[in-house]
């Protein structure tokens, strides 16, 4: 059967990647505003911390000028420090600021609540409708990632 918290970020990775195209979409907290291609970088990176530019950008699905382009232009925003890794082209040492971590803590505190209302949700489900609901999903997803091509 289908578990819940696998439930739930499957719905925000779908989200997630429905506000990733929509450019107009974006999270201002105090005097930063991070556009959808930042926050999903940013969860990747936190969540994850692979700084291997490749491998980022096979697991967002994006170009690896398009990843490098998104850290610079974080960087230019205070939230990280990046570096090269001398000894390894695609690899990056990357850091979250002081200024990064509260925005970080930000977009997490916001994401837990988004996870909690979709578990208290999915709590009235039974396993066959969350089964449902996931493959559903996992379609969502795969159409498109198809229509990406």
């Amino acid at each position: 059967m289908v578990n819940n918290l696998k439930l739930v970020n499957k719905i925000l990775e779908t989200l997630s990647k429905l506000t990733f195209l929509d450019k107009r979409r974006k999270i201002t907290h105090k005097d930063i505003k991070l556009y959808p291609s930042e926050i999903h970088l940013l969860l990747f990176i936190y969540h994850i911390q692979d700084t291997n530019i490749t491998k980022i950008a096979e697991h967002l699905g994006l170009t690896k000028g398009a990843i490098s382009q998104t850290l610079s232009r974080l960087n230019r925003k205070g939230i990280i420090i990046k570096r090269t890794e001398p000894s390894k082209k695609n690899q990056l040492q990357i850091q979250f600021t002081n200024k990064g971590k509260v925005l970080m803590e930000h977009v997490i505190e916001f994401r837990n609540s988004l996870e909690t209302k979709y578990l208290n949700y999915l709590e009235t489900k039974s396993d066959e409708e969350k089964q449902t609901i996931s493959d559903f999903l996992d379609t969502v997803v795969s159409v498109m990632h198809k229509s990406k091509n």
